[in-house]
């Protein structure tokens, strides 16, 4: 590729030098890729507020000679999702969106199905509050795109039915545990049989499904700490912008 152009978020921005920016997109053509925008800070006259995180642009790019950054030439605003900037818990939400998919796949592998969930769940933000259902559907979503689904409908040990629960999780094992297996790992966390439901539900039926889901306390801790705890098992540290989310948490339900 010498020059083409990408359509894709904002996941990262960092500044660089006196003048300069490097911002991480998730992109529907070719995946993650970082790209060096010369001057972006300098003058807001070229890139103006585009480059902002969990910003949807169009971006002309071509490859730098010795470098794995792509050169950034021009960006437009696809989509600013400027109605969730006016709100702390929908920030947060954002933040540890793409942060999370950025974490969850490699440079310059496409990934159609996360790059359209991470637009899909950025259109409910800036639709509305956050919604604790819809966070952990993002996050069943993403874990689906990244190959690394936890497995709920089986016992992740032997495979039997788990049936309706109330069942055991463990991330380190993959997922729920049946009565039989449980026992035999330290540490689990308890799934009651409406969090199980829920979480089958959304597994299955992803942001849609969300909408529906009221996942209310304790339904709703439940379900954070098994994937919180699953994504740390496979990503081997808790998230920044998931420890924000910690503390304004009990605000959100998130």
């Amino acid at each position: 590729m010498d020059r083409a152009k990408l359509t894709g978020v904002v996941l990262r921005a960092v500044d660089y030098g006196e003048s300069d920016r490097v911002v991480t997109l998730l992109t529907a053509e070719r995946g993650k890729v970082s790209a060096f925008a010369r001057g972006a800070r300098a003058s807001r006259r070229r890139f103006g507020g585009a480059l902002e995180p969990f910003t949807l642009l169009s971006a002309e790019v071509r490859e730098r000679s010795g470098s794995d950054l792509l050169g950034l030439d021009s960006v437009s605003v696809v989509r600013g999702f400027g109605a969730l900037r006016g709100d702390l818990g929908r920030i947060a939400c954002a933040g540890y969106a793409a942060e999370l998919a950025r974490e969850l796949v490699r440079d310059h592998q496409p990934h159609d199905e996360l790059f359209e969930l991470l637009v899909a769940y950025l259109d409910a933000l800036d639709a509305g509050p956050p919604r604790p259902a819809a966070l952990r559907a993002f996050e069943l979503g993403a874990l689906r795109a990244a190959g690394l689904m936890p497995r709920l409908d089986a016992c992740a040990r032997c495979g039997a039915p788990v049936g309706e629960g109330p069942v055991r999780f463990d991330a380190g094992e993959g997922g729920a545990l049946c009565a039989g297996c449980a026992p035999g790992v330290p540490r689990t966390l308890p799934l009651a049989a409406g969090t199980l439901a829920a979480l089958l539900r959304l597994q299955d039926g992803g942001l849609a499904a969300a909408a529906s889901e009221p996942l209310a306390p304790p339904a709703g801790r439940e379900a954070r700490e098994a994937l919180t705890a699953f994504l740390e098992h496979h990503l081997g540290r808790r998230l920044a912008a998931r420890r924000f989310l910690d503390e304004i948490g009990p605000l959100l339900g998130a």
